[in-house]
């Protein structure tokens, strides 16, 4: 049967909406956080203006995560606007360097990744089975976690000089605080870097927590989705018989 070329337009628009809307957006946004904010910066890319690289990663990163919500209503027009906040402060930052602009680029950063790691939670708990498109999903919000706590202890340096101690040199770029960041998340702790005043060792302390008993709690919840699932289509098929 022939297709006019609108409505060849139409289910192609129908398609790729569909595919977006499925679980592969979670494998895509994956993909592009470890590209942009690990692989590529390892490579050299960004090396000569870092800053500049970092707010084109952020951006596509935040464009990326708002349009995973598309289609759940409030979720969505709630990503979008603190997105395009973020986005609008951290851009005026980079081309009016100021103290007052970087802690509201910071804060505005931290609760976007808030908003982007919530979108994402809500797909990889939406009904059906446990795919390891869901897997890589919940991959990125722990990625989320390490990325958002750099944010918050770049705050807190800002906010109270002298809150680390660091044994190499001066934690001035975005590249060192997500160093300390992931170090803690993973519960390394080398101990080059070291909190001192009280609201960067809570940060600490809260970050180490939350990195794993996310990881339980998220595993013992895919678990009980999976088995779920499979008593669900048990009893469908003890149904037929």
């Amino acid at each position: 049967m022939d297709l006019k070329p609108g409505a060849m337009g139409k289910k192609a628009r129908g398609f790729i909406s569909d595919s977006w809307q499925s679980q592969a957006n979670l494998s895509f946004f994956l993909g592009l956080l470890v590209l942009t904010g690990f692989l590529l910066p390892c490579l050299g890319f960004g090396k000569r203006d870092f800053r500049l690289y970092n707010d084109l990663v952020f951006s596509l990163m935040l464009v990326s995560g708002v349009a995973i919500a598309w289609g759940q209503g409030k979720l969505f027009l709630l990503a979008g606007f603190v997105a395009s906040v973020a986005l609008v402060v951290r851009w005026l930052a980079l081309w009016k360097e100021t103290r007052s602009l970087e802690l509201w680029g910071d804060s505005w950063t931290l609760l976007a990744i808030a908003i982007i790691a919530l979108v994402l939670l809500v797909q990889v708990f939406r009904t059906g089975p446990v795919t390891h498109l869901r897997i890589q999903g919940a991959i990125a919000v722990y990625l989320l976690f390490g990325i958002g706590w750099a944010h918050a202890y770049h705050i807190a340096a800002t906010l109270q000089p002298g809150s680390f101690n660091n044994s190499a040199a001066e934690l001035s770029t975005v590249q060192d605080w997500a160093y300390y960041s992931f170090v803690t998340l993973t519960t390394l702790g080398y101990g080059d870097i070291v909190p001192v005043r009280q609201v960067a060792r809570n940060l600490a302390i809260t970050e180490a927590l939350a990195g794993q008993l996310y990881l339980a709690v998220m595993l013992a919840r895919l678990v009980a989705m999976e088995v779920i699932t499979w008593q669900e289509k048990s009893n469908q098929n003890s149904d037929r018989q």
